[in-house]
C-alpha cells in the first residue's frame, strides 16, 4: 500500500492530479481545495490512502495527516465509500466535524452525495469519535484544544460529543486542565 508521495504535478483534471515520482505518474484523487491550489510543474507532497477493490486500485491524496485521518473515519461509516468521503472533504473539515458533533444533519445534507439517511448514520457512528478542529480560539483567532481535559472527562464516563459541545462555549480565559474539568462539571 502507498502511504506518501513526493513528486511533481504533471497534469490535473476536475478531480485528480497526476504526480510524477521516480519516473512513474500516479493518478491521485484529491480534495477540491487542494486541486485548486496545485499547479502543473510544481512539487507536491501528499499523504495517501490506497483503496483496493475488485478490478481497481485508486489513490486518494491529502496535504495534511489530519485530513487523511478524517477521511479514514468517514470510510468507517457504512454506506460511505472513497468517492463520497472525498465529496464530504470538499466542504470545510472543521464545519463538517462540528456538524457531526452537534448532530446537524441539515448542514450535512448540503454536501454533494450525502442524503438524509447517510447523514443520520454519519452522526450516529462518528459523534463520539470526531473532535472538531477548533473548540475555542485564542486572541489571534487560532484554534485551542485541550485533549488532556477532554480525555479526563471521557474517562469519567461523559460522552465525547457532550464534552466537546460544552467546552466549545467555555470562556477563553479558562485554560488549565483542572479549570476546564471544573467548568465542565458545573455546566455539563
Amino acid at each position: 500500500m502507498y502511504a506518501y508521495i513526493n513528486g511533481l504535478v504533471i497534469d490535473k483534471n476536475e478531480k485528480s492530479l497526476v504526480v510524477l515520482a521516480q519516473s512513474i505518474g500516479y493518478k491521485i484523487t484529491v480534495p477540491t481545495d487542494l486541486l485548486a491550489k496545485a499547479q502543473i510543474d510544481q512539487k507536491i507532497q501528499l499523504f495517501l490512502y490506497t483503496a483496493v477493490r475488485e478490478g481497481d486500485i485508486s489513490l486518494y491524496g491529502f496535504s495534511k495527516k489530519e485530513e487523511q485521518n478524517f477521511y479514514e473515519q468517514l470510510l468507517s461509516v457504512s454506506g460511505i465509500g472513497p468517492k463520497t468521503a472525498m465529496d464530504i472533504l470538499s466542504a470545510p473539515i472543521h464545519m463538517t466535524q462540528q456538524a457531526i458533533v452537534d448532530g446537524d444533519t441539515a448542514m450535512l445534507t448540503k454536501i454533494k452525495g450525502l442524503g438524509e439517511k447517510t447523514a443520520d448514520r454519519l452522526v450516529l457512528e462518528l459523534k463520539n469519535k470526531v473532535v472538531p478542529i477548533s473548540l475555542k480560539k485564542d486572541s489571534k483567532g487560532s484554534a485551542v484544544y485541550n485533549d488532556e481535559a477532554v480525555q479526563a472527562l471521557v474517562s469519567l464516563g461523559y460522552e465525547k460529543y457532550q464534552v466537546v459541545k460544552t467546552l466549545s462555549e467555555m470562556p477563553a480565559q479558562i485554560q488549565k486542565t483542572e479549570e476546564i474539568v471544573k467548568y465542565f462539571l458545573k455546566k455539563g
